[in-house]
């Protein structure tokens, strides 16, 4: 079956491609004996009654925050079509951020949090022939503590496929940064002060723990974006729909740029929990393994201003 959590598995940290080197994490292994499946039941049961209970109680599920498939829902933000500054000048960031251009976007919609394990969990309900991620799981059912916490470990693909049954899709690069950095061009998605634990949950070490190194989504107020973005620095980093080229910003179109035709890997936004500082940097880019589960990697989700999307 797809939730088979005890096999030894392979997990790579985000930041193993050429131009990434500030991650503090190399890969790791885990492995689940078998003599805690029981207990993983037993405690799955009594989550089961209390949720339940939850329900009942409050009227709305405490797990699946967002809105029904096709819908843009409460749990989105528009932006608003214009012009904004992509990229760094030179002499700041990194190469791959040169040069700095003028870009232009049509209004869009981008979700206000990452994509949580209560999400997928509703994902995976709808899509039998779907399966869970690397970790945080009972069976298909999504662990507790996890299930407002960012689901992790969805390649490129998986991500893609997920927004589309979303009646979404994935941001472009542009639109990610247009939302992270807004059109002042902040260094940092709250604006200029430096992350820290309070705007920022990153450069931890050293194992993801089944899930539990991770924040729930939205709980760093300080920083979210004056949008009303969270999460677009640290906790989990996000994947964009584009392809990743070094050099694309030497060519790249002025209005609703989408990125390379084809490449090698998909570009990554946004640092993760095991980031170092360089990584919250609104501008910050680097392209990954796409087809590979990362253990600080996941995604949200955008959608065209009135209009359907593929």
């Amino acid at each position: 079956m797809g939730a088979r959590i005890n096999r030894l598995q392979r997990v790579s940290h985000q930041g193993s491609e050429p131009y990434n080197k500030g991650f503090k994490c190399q890969a790791q292994y885990f492995i689940m004996a078998p003599f805690e499946r029981m207990k993983l039941v037993k405690l799955h049961i009594l989550w089961a009654l209390g949720l339940f209970a939850g329900i009942m109680g409050a009227g709305v599920s405490p797990v699946y925050s967002e809105a029904s498939p096709g819908k843009t829902g409460r749990n989105m933000i528009l932006i608003p079509a214009g012009e904004f500054l992509m990229g760094s000048p030179e002499g700041r960031g990194r190469r791959d951020e040169y040069p700095q251009h003028k870009v232009y976007l049509d209004a869009f919609w981008i979700d206000r949090y990452e994509v949580t394990g209560g999400d997928f969990e509703h994902y995976l309900s709808q899509n039998p022939g779907e399966h869970p991620t690397i970790t945080g799981w009972y069976d298909r059912k999504i662990r507790p503590e996890m299930a407002r916490k960012p689901v992790i470990g969805l390649t490129w693909k998986r991500c893609r496929n997920y927004c589309r049954w979303r009646g979404k899709r994935l941001p472009t690069e542009a639109e990610w940064e247009r939302a992270a950095g807004g059109t002042e061009h902040r260094t940092f998605p709250w604006g200029e002060e430096p992350p820290n634990e309070t705007r920022a949950h990153f450069n931890r070490c050293c194992f993801i723990n089944k899930g539990d190194i991770l924040r729930e989504v939205g709980s760093l107020e300080a920083g979210k974006t004056p949008e009303g973005v969270y999460d677009m620095a640290g906790n989990i980093a996000e994947w964009v729909f584009d392809w990743y080229d070094a050099r694309y910003y030497q060519k790249s179109p002025y209005k609703n740029p989408k990125g390379p035709e084809k490449g090698k890997y998909h570009v990554i936004r946004g640092g993760a929990w095991n980031s170092l500082i360089d990584y919250m940097r609104v501008s910050h880019r680097y392209g990954q393994n796409d087809g590979q589960e990362f253990y600080g990697i996941g995604c949200r989700c955008a959608r065209s201003h009135n209009s359907g999307e593929n």
